[in-house]
């Protein structure tokens, strides 16, 4: 069975690296940065999950504690139909009711698909322009979706009702003009939204050398054609900084065998987020399980980097459970500004702001691969996942296991404290400018 210090020997040597996240997280771009940078001989195939979309809802970050509040943590989350009446009971407000709309209705309502391949190729662009940025080739990367994602992810809590994730890209004029539209409801802001983002994508489609936003965009059939032919047997390596549902499509339907996996996923202690899950496992709870059963069969050497990796244990602004990698607001200002990379450090920090669910500015799925690149930094158990149920909703639990391919980062306090400043130089490291030399 490989070793991290096995899978890091051989990060030069990788011709393919694939790379399943969300569009919605800064940091699943500088995920994807650390593959360009630390698997320099690889073609670096990138997958983008796709999330529920309706541009007629007004934005809704500023009443999430309002809305929380009225209707508790559960439905903040996931509504399905037949909860639809019971979350409006529970508001009494008819004005809040269109921030869960959008959830109860995502599998059957069709427009909320409308607009999803302009989203999607935006979210692809405003990835290639941060790489353009860095001095990376467009030659080095393919980007992939796939619609059928749609029948499963569920809309998660970063939907655009909440995140405008979608405007990053823009000029500061047009985020200007935008800031007049969020809050106003039905087709005219729709109009006002879909005029920004289409004005966007194509100077941005222009500038990084597309005819058209959506030619940046590759069905996932083309990515698992690939490796069920001429890539089949090559050295690749896959990371995950989302939903597994791609990850899980791509192995299914192909008989591919990566060197390793390397993704966030899991929890130790299922407490330090407000969901019990792990966000990128609860975007997708049958993919998160069903990975298992193909990694145990193909015995692919995979690692799980837990959420306790990323982020500490905080109640009432006392630290119950230190993450020495969960780095304090000055630390996060070296890191960009060694990177030469305040902007994105702006972007995080808008990010946050916005989500009204974080307090600061988390690493969470870059800090994924930091251990491919220092091997020694954080240790690791063999464990084993199983299913639970927590007040009526399916969690996924993990167990230390006697054997098997599959490993969970652990958060020793003291290996992290030793490795931090490493920790901050990697990822200074791969979000600058590629080297002229």
């Amino acid at each position: 069975m490989s070793s991290i210090q096995a899978i890091h020997n051989q990060l030069s040597d990788i011709k393919h690296v694939i790379v399943c996240v969300d569009p919605v997280d800064l940091d699943n771009i500088w995920l994807s940065l650390w593959a360009l940078v630390r698997a320099p001989n690889a073609h670096i195939h990138i997958t983008l999950s796709p999330r529920v979309l309706d541009l007629r809802v007004p934005s809704f970050a500023e009443h999430f504690e309002k809305l929380m509040a009225k209707v508790g943590l559960h439905y903040m989350l996931d509504v399905l139909e037949k909860n639809a009446e019971e979350i409006y009971d529970l508001l009494g407000d008819e004005n809040l009711r269109d921030y869960f709309a959008r959830d109860a209705a995502f599998q059957t309502d069709p427009h909320t698909k409308t607009h999803i391949v302009l989203y999607m190729a935006l979210s692809a662009l405003r990835f290639a322009l941060k790489f353009s940025s860095k001095g990376h080739a467009s030659s080095r990367y393919t980007f992939y979706w796939d619609p059928r994602s749609m029948e499963t992810i569920i809309p998660g809590i970063h939907h655009p009702t909440h995140v405008n994730d979608y405007l990053y890209a823009c000029s500061d004029e047009d985020r200007r003009e935008s800031s007049k539209y969020l809050h106003l409801k039905g087709q005219e802001r729709e109009k006002k939204m879909v005029g920004i983002m289409e004005r966007t994508a194509n100077r941005l489609a222009e500038q990084l050398g597309y005819q058209k936003p959506a030619d940046i965009l590759h069905p996932i059939k083309e990515l698992i054609e690939l490796f069920k032919g001429p890539l089949m047997g090559t050295q690749s390596l896959m990371l995950g900084g989302g939903p597994f549902t791609e990850m899980v499509r791509l192995l299914a339907e192909t008989d591919f065998v990566p060197l390793a996996i390397v993704a966030m996923a899991r929890t130790w202690y299922a407490d330090v987020n407000i969901f019990k899950n792990n966000y990128n496992d609860l975007m997708d709870l049958d993919a998160a399980m069903e990975i298992e059963n193909i990694v145990k069969k193909r015995a692919i050497p995979t690692w799980f980097f837990p959420t306790e990796c990323a982020k500490a244990k905080v109640k009432g602004g006392e630290i119950l459970r230190a993450c020495p990698w969960d780095f304090a607001t000055e630390e996060l200002i070296a890191i960009f500004k060694a990177a030469g990379d305040m902007e994105s450090y702006e972007q995080a920090a808008a990010f946050t702001r916005e989500t009204m669910t974080l307090a600061k500015i988390h690493m969470f799925d870059v800090l994924t691969v930091v251990p491919l690149a220092l091997p020694l930094s954080l240790p690791y158990r063999r464990a084993v996942s199983y299913w639970d149920w927590v007040n009526g909703q399916r969690v996924i639990r993990i167990k230390e296991a006697a054997d098997g391919p599959i490993n969970v980062f652990y958060p020793d306090e003291e290996a992290m404290a030793a490795s931090k400043k490493m920790a901050m130089n990697e990822i200074s490291y791969v979000l600058s400018p590629v080297s002229e030399e």
